[in-house]
């Protein structure tokens, strides 16, 4: 149970949340076996077992959308001057992201592509996912900044912003 209890803790500690104020909910066939051992570990008083658990899991295979994802390596700051190279990355990844879902028989219009940019500040480890309705790099700096706020509950205006890596799921 502490094997599963370590990824809990790192996941939730590590976006500033505690774990005690949450209810754990299990799925899969031996979740509920689990749920209480580790809840009582992680401190937390509520555990949610719905009595579907095991065939969740296992529709929840049958009907996930399929999805591929791609991502490369940046290191760039967030800036103008290269922000036509980020977007033409980005493009570059939608478009063969697309093209692997077509060659698996996908109509081409029901693809959804979704832009992402991983983003930290200068000198931390801690990329936040990101995500805009626009390819301006401005809105990108705002979502980050508006969700490192949040996560952390302070900014660091004085250091630049770092693009971890173009991501995009299609």
């Amino acid at each position: 149970n502490e094997t599963m209890c370590r990824p809990i803790r790192a996941l939730t500690e590590g976006k500033g949340f505690d774990r005690r104020d949450h209810v754990l909910a299990c799925f899969g066939g031996a979740g509920g076996q689990h749920a209480c051992a580790i809840a009582r570990a992680l401190g937390m008083k509520t555990v949610f077992i719905s009595r579907f658990a095991g065939v969740l899991s296992a529709l929840g295979l049958a009907l996930a959308d399929v999805v591929h994802e791609m991502q490369e390596p940046s290191g760039k700051v967030i800036n103008s001057d290269n922000w036509s190279n980020i977007l033409d990355r980005l493009n570059y990844l939608s478009k063969y992201g697309t093209d692997e879902l077509v060659k698996q028989e996908y109509d081409r219009k029901s693809i959804i592509v979704e832009k992402y940019l991983n983003l930290r500040y200068e000198g931390t480890d801690c990329a936040l996912m990101c995500t805009s309705n626009g390819d301006l790099a401005e809105s990108f700096i705002d979502i980050f900044v508006k969700k490192y706020k949040e996560q952390f509950g302070f900014i660091l205006p004085d250091r630049p912003i770092i693009i971890a890596g173009p991501d995009i799921s299609s």
